[in-house]
């Protein structure tokens, strides 16, 4: 347990202007006073040793902080002229009590004789209860002697930052250590399933369509498909719509679309003069004809002739009368087909017939020896 420092020594050592030091430091050795209200770990009297003419003292201000407040040891010391002191340093940033910033030194001359020095602690405690500052003794050098100041008793009192019940306090749950990072496939995996899907049912959908459209034109005759081709031009009225080349044109195409059907070498892709020259040995398609209405369609589709409205429907007819043509031929010459067949046939089922009629009339004939 530390001295408290005597108030009385101080009002001595204020009081006497005169006289010998030596006399002035043990006139007041077994001296006490009455403690003042401060707790013992905040102030006392340092005692240096014994002989010597050194008075010391410290305080805590506050004498109770909280974890992590500031607060300041002040140590006092009164020394003889020519003495030389040499303050302790809290170098250990991870001890309980630590030094926030450098030591303040201050000197103040007494009247008396002899000189007071003040050093002023700025520290912080990171405990709680009553912790130890830690500093070590303070060296006091007069002459060739050497003493020593403990300041080992110096403490503050650390209160804890917490409630006083805290049971009731539910912690926080703890925090991922750093944020997840999800990537924008997973963020934007539904709106792509979604498009995915739309995708596919539209894929359907213009499949089943080109079916039934290929169906419904495989289904049709090649006349059919021709004369449905014609009347769905005349529908567009592209010749009173000032559209007369066009119009020529679109009926040369379908003129061209059945005779690739009707003869497998007339392809698309042939020109005029090509598409000619593939169809001159084809007995059911009018040569010369054809040549006239290629050769008009050719000057509008290429040479961009002028075409009017009249010539652009003597055209169209014209075409429509070449596909006429050409079916006539072609039902004509599959109705011959059929008929030489049906003769053949006959023919085929008459000799048949009269060879058996011939096996049966020698069946009929009597035997040799037969009466």
């Amino acid at each position: 347990m530390s001295r408290v420092f005597s108030v009385r020594r101080w009002a001595a050592l204020i009081a006497v202007g005169a006289g010998s030091l030596s006399t002035m430091w043990q006139s007041t050795a077994g001296a006490q006073a009455t403690p003042s209200r401060v707790p013992a770990a905040s102030r006392g009297v340092l005692t240096p040793p014994a002989g010597s003419r050194v008075q010391a003292g410290f305080v805590v201000r506050p004498d109770t902080v909280a974890v992590g407040d500031p607060f300041t040891l002040i140590v006092t010391v009164v020394v003889p002229i020519g003495a030389r002191i040499e303050w302790p340093t809290l170098d250990d940033t991870t001890a309980m009590v630590v030094s926030r910033e450098p030591t303040k030194v201050t000197e103040e001359s007494l009247r008396a004789g002899g000189r007071t020095e003040r050093a002023e602690y700025a520290l912080a405690a990171w405990n709680v209860g009553a912790l130890p500052i830690g500093l070590n003794d303070a060296v006091v050098r007069v002459g060739a002697t050497t003493l020593k100041v403990p300041l080992r008793d110096a403490r503050v009192f650390v209160t804890s930052v917490l409630p006083g019940d805290s049971s009731m306090h539910k912690p926080k749950p703890p925090r991922d250590l750093f944020p997840r990072v999800v990537p924008w496939w997973q963020r934007w995996w539904p709106a792509l399933l979604l498009l995915a899907a739309l995708g596919v049912l539209w894929w359907l959908f213009k499949r089943r369509r080109t079916r039934i459209g290929a169906t419904t034109n495989a289904a049709l005759d090649p006349y059919a498909r021709a004369v449905h081709d014609f009347e769905r031009l005349d529908r567009l009225a592209l010749s009173d719509a000032g559209e007369r080349g066009r119009y020529v044109a679109l009926a040369i195409d379908v003129v061209r679309s059945y005779l690739a059907r009707r003869n497998p070498q007339a392809v698309l892709s042939l020109t005029g003069a090509e598409l000619i020259g593939v169809v001159a040995d084809d007995a059911r398609i009018p040569r010369d004809r054809l040549i006239s209405l290629m050769a008009d369609g050719d000057g509008i589709k290429f040479a961009r002739r002028v075409v009017s409205g009249v010539r652009a429907r003597e055209l169209a007819t014209e075409a429509r009368a070449v596909v006429d043509h050409v079916e006539a031929a072609e039902r004509a010459q599959r109705a011959a087909e059929e008929a030489a067949r049906a003769a053949a046939a006959k023919a085929e089922r008459d000799a048949k017939q009269t060879d058996e009629d011939e096996a049966r009339r020698k069946s009929r004939r009597p035997k040799a020896g037969a009466t």
